[in-house]
């Protein structure tokens, strides 16, 4: 736990206000409870959180999609929310393959975009036909750019959602996309 002492006395200890900033108006979890349910999420699959929070969002996906199916991973738990799982992204890569969905939200853009790019790459290749992922956009444009082309780009600002469109900072709507999967990446 030393290694991780300082994110919990930031987050947890209150430095940061991690109590209010990662909570119902989270944009993970207004893009959970408000895009989710319109993307036709295929119905079998994992569907998983890498980056929790407080797990507001986890506890989200558990209402839609049922607890058996949900999984969530980050450094802390502070909750003790029963579906997430402990796992440091910059060592070990999530054990889940078959994924209907997964939002990638480890660390923030400007300290782990290296992170993100390889979990990125790594839930292209398990992400099943018809599957989403909800990662950033500049991310999205580098694969597009680099010729990756097994993904579909579904902009957050298309979806007419009042809750999203409030505060476009906050809720991500142009920093943020949904890739669906339209067929197998090839190798």
């Amino acid at each position: 736990m030393n290694r991780f002492k300082e994110q919990w006395d930031n987050y947890f200890e209150g430095k940061i206000s991690i109590w209010s900033y990662f909570g119902y108006q989270y944009h993970s979890n207004l893009i959970v409870k408000h895009v989710v349910p319109k993307l036709n999420i295929p119905p079998e699959g994992k569907i998983i959180q890498l980056g929790t929070g407080l797990g507001i969002a986890v506890e989200t996906l558990c209402n839609l999609f049922g607890s058996d199916r949900v999984v969530g991973y980050d450094l802390f738990n502070p909750l003790r929310h029963p579906n997430i799982q402990f796992l440091d992204t910059e060592v070990q890569i999530p054990p889940r393959n078959k994924i209907a969905f997964i939002e990638i939200d480890i660390g923030s853009m400007s300290h782990a975009s290296e992170n993100r790019k390889k979990l990125l790459n790594w839930a292209l290749e398990n992400t099943i036909i018809g599957g989403c992922i909800l990662t950033n956009k500049k991310l999205a444009d580098e694969l597009k750019k680099d010729g990756v082309d097994n993904f579909e780009i579904i902009a957050l600002n298309s979806f007419d959602i009042p809750e999203l469109w409030s505060n476009v900072h906050e809720s991500r709507l142009n920093t943020k996309v949904i890739l669906r999967i339209i067929k197998e990446r090839e190798k």
